[in-house]
């Protein structure tokens, strides 16, 4: 897991690195995150069991309904092309306010990516109380240096 900086071209393009490829495939679908300013990217393995489980979600439910348009509806495949990018659409590339040409961050996840602007992220982190300075006790996380 890594956080990898990389600029959109402007085709909307990024490059995925190769050790990310290895392991998300040939494609990936990317859709918004729960957080603002960030766009997750799914191996179609994981975004498969994701949409299962929110298509089981009660359609009467307007959470439900709403969590559907955001992730689902929103969501794009996009095909690796031959020199390891991803095309993302301009409407996703809006909803984090990144244009063509600027840097953006790739975060490895685990089981996804997280896309964000360089300086949106740069700008949070600025803006947030130091990890160190948190009370984490909470989670219950052990060896953790």
């Amino acid at each position: 897991m890594a956080r990898y900086q990389h600029s959109s071209d402007q085709k909307g393009r990024i490059f995925i690195p190769a050790k990310l490829r290895e392991e998300i495939g040939s494609a990936v679908y990317v859709t918004r995150a729960l957080d603002k300013g960030f766009l997750a990217c799914y191996t179609e393995e994981r975004f498969a069991d994701i949409r299962r489980q929110i298509d089981e979600l009660p359609g009467t439910d307007p959470m439900a309904r709403r969590l559907r348009r955001a992730i689902i509806g929103e969501a794009s495949r996009c095909q690796l092309d031959s020199q390891g990018r991803i095309s993302i659409n301009d409407e996703l590339w809006s909803t984090i306010g990144v244009r063509p040409g600027e840097t953006v961050y790739l975060i490895d996840m685990g089981e996804s990516l997280e896309i964000c602007g360089k300086t949106f992220f740069d700008e949070m982190e600025a803006g947030q109380t130091p990890i160190t300075d948190l009370d984490l006790s909470e989670y219950h996380v052990t060896g953790i240096l």
